[in-house]
């Protein structure tokens, strides 16, 4: 398949498809709904029910310019221009998914953001065998290991009942779409009472319609937080400690491996659990599609692909990837 990286996006040439573009394209798969993927304002747009869904929050039709939207379920395929898109799980947020293109006799995988380990919410990734394959890399290098869903999950409970032992108040970190929804989950799972800020709370309903329910959250009101844990945007940290209350914070990230994470995060508890890959997934990830030939974005590009060419892998790092890297590396995204 002839794939063209620009920085407009990913383009199938022979399809006509453009994979997560930067701007408003004629036809368009989106992985999952994070800003950085979900761009623009496609004429026709291809994902997930719950990705398209939650990209109609954030980008309302405009009667102007109908648009189309294709729903493809976990397994589900659609012919296409003589191709057939098939998409699968890739556990990054509710919703996120990988595309299978197979074309000329050829199999194509595009991950999109993607995590081996299951999530707290949402389905876990099925490994899909390709002949090349297209793999979102954010944390491609040997420092990042992080938690599993189930050690994540004691992580982020057993620092709330100890902070609210002792009278603190717990706040936990999290991003409006994907993070902020999980560590609320883990928290309402457990029967600790939470409030939740709204940037995060809007998408609840979301999480909770796809079967992850979040029992006893109420609104976050910063001047009313004493007794329950609270799940706020990176933003309000600084909002919370100057109430003047005894204010916890905890960061949950992939970055929470860094040894600057504390100081960056102004966090006392760090949990390292993450909704991409470590890079031992992303190892495993690579032998287990049998993929010939790795197109390498996003994160630690070249230096991945290094590592993989050291193992006798053909890989490459597009020149796309290397541009959108430095807008990544070290900054923790939704």
């Amino acid at each position: 398949m002839d794939l063209q990286y620009s920085s407009d996006g990913i383009h199938v040439r022979e399809l006509d498809l453009w994979l997560d573009p930067q701007i408003s394209k004629p036809t368009a798969w989106i992985s999952h709904a994070h800003s950085d993927h979900a761009r623009g304002y496609s004429k026709t747009l291809i994902g997930t029910p719950a990705t398209l869904e939650l990209y109609r929050m954030r980008w309302p039709e405009d009667s102007d310019q109908p648009q189309r939207l294709i729903a493809l379920e976990y397994e589900q395929s659609l012919d296409w221009h003589g191709a057939k898109l098939t998409c699968y799980p890739a556990g990054h947020i509710l919703g996120a998914a990988q595309l299978l293109v197979e074309f000329g006799g050829q199999r194509l995988v595009y991950t999109g953001d993607i995590k081996l380990k299951a999530p707290l919410c949402g389905a876990a990734t099925e490994i899909v065998p390709c002949d090349r394959l297209i793999l979102e890399s954010t944390f491609g290098l040997p420092i990042y290991h992080f938690l599993s869903r189930d050690e994540a999950r004691d992580e982020i409970v057993n620092f709330a009942r100890e902070c609210l032992e002792e009278g603190a108040t717990p706040a936990f970190l999290g991003y409006p779409l994907g993070r902020g929804q999980e560590v609320a989950y883990a928290l309402g799972q457990a029967g600790i009472p939470l409030a939740v800020h709204g940037a995060i709370a809007k998408f609840l309903p979301d999480y909770e319609r796809a079967g992850y329910s979040v029992p006893g959250w109420e609104p976050l009101d910063s001047k009313q937080v004493q007794g329950k844990a609270v799940v706020v945007v990176p933003g309000m940290r600084r909002l919370l400690e100057a109430t003047g209350k005894d204010i916890r914070i905890a960061y949950v990230s992939g970055w929470a491996r860094l040894d600057n994470a504390r100081l960056r995060a102004g966090a006392e508890k760090l949990i390292p659990y993450s909704d991409h890959c470590s890079y031992a997934e992303l190892i495993e990830m690579v032998s287990a599609t049998g993929a010939r030939h790795v197109d390498v974005i996003h994160g630690y590009t070249e230096a991945f692909a290094g590592i993989l060419r050291e193992r006798g892998i053909h890989a490459e790092a597009p020149a796309y990837a290397r541009s959108r890297a430095s807008e990544e590396e070290g900054v923790a995204q939704e």
